[in-house]
């Protein structure tokens, strides 16, 4: 296939375009970055449309060798007549940052209605994680990367400003954004949600009245955190959900959200190990 090789080729100009939020999500594409998060998405089952790699140099000085899951998605992509070699130049231009990224995916991007999770048969049995209006991307990928680890069954969005193939929210949760089962929607449309499907809701309040460790996190429980800037303030309140936090021993009183997230995801680790 012959390789790209002008910054106006209109593949190269689509790229750059699709990386501004709005743009991407207009179109419902998803662009990843790297790798190790491209075989995820791949193995996540989105469906690939293209994906790019710099050409290869016919000289010893042409770089590190592949990482195993490079070969892999490239040959899903050749496989899939998707594959696209271009010149460092225009991967400098299409990359998110071509210094550390080897090559570029571009995927369909998947439902995230509530809806889809009914499909899934891994959600509906444990913990949920609820993130409301949290804003930073980096954030948000870093509560994927915990999720995952702790086996935390969904993760919900509500009304978050950010979305969860942002860049940021990809490379910080290495790829779990596409393996943890998650949705967006609003803050009516997750609480109708959940209590139409039997979850308890606790909410995350620095003056929740119940400390996380004496609240049970076993079974069919619904956890939310709030945004950086104001926590949860009025949201998530009333007398089905139930006003938790965490013990708070020093000046501050409060955690980043995505460390919250983690203590309560493993938490429910702890006693549901426990029995």
């Amino acid at each position: 296939m012959e390789t790209i090789r002008s910054l106006q080729n209109a593949a190269v100009r689509r790229i750059v375009s699709l990386r501004r939020s709005r743009k991407r999500r207009a179109a419902g594409v998803v662009l990843v970055d790297g790798p190790r998060e491209s075989l995820r998405a791949i193995e996540a089952g989105l469906k690939l449309t293209a994906f790019y790699e710099i050409e290869p140099k016919l000289s010893e000085s042409a770089g590190p060798p592949d990482m195993p899951e490079q070969a892999v998605a490239r040959q899903h992509a050749i496989d899939s007549g998707v594959h696209r070699w271009v010149t460092s130049e225009v991967f400098r231009k299409i990359a998110y940052t071509a210094s550390t990224d080897r090559c570029v995916a571009e995927f369909v991007a998947p439902d995230d209605s509530l809806e889809q999770l009914l499909e899934r048969s891994s959600w509906n049995d444990g913990l949920i994680l609820v993130l409301d209006r949290v804003e930073k991307p980096g954030n948000l990928g870093a509560v994927f990367r915990s999720a995952d680890a702790a086996g935390v069954s969904a993760v919900l969005l509500s009304d978050c400003p950010s979305d969860r193939f942002n860049p940021n929210a990809i490379r910080g949760s290495l790829g779990a954004v596409f393996t943890v089962p998650s949705a967006s929607g609003s803050e009516s449309q997750m609480e109708a949600f959940l209590k139409t499907h039997g979850y308890r809701v606790a909410a995350m309040r620095v003056e929740g009245s119940r400390p996380l460790f004496d609240s049970d996190l076993r079974g069919k429980v619904a956890v939310v955190l709030g945004s950086e800037a104001d926590g949860l303030a009025d949201r998530w309140a009333g007398d089905s959900i139930d006003p938790v936090a965490l013990p708070m021993a020093g000046h501050v009183d409060s955690l980043n959200v995505s460390v919250s997230a983690a203590i309560v995801a493993f938490e429910a680790v702890r006693q549901r190990s426990n029995g």
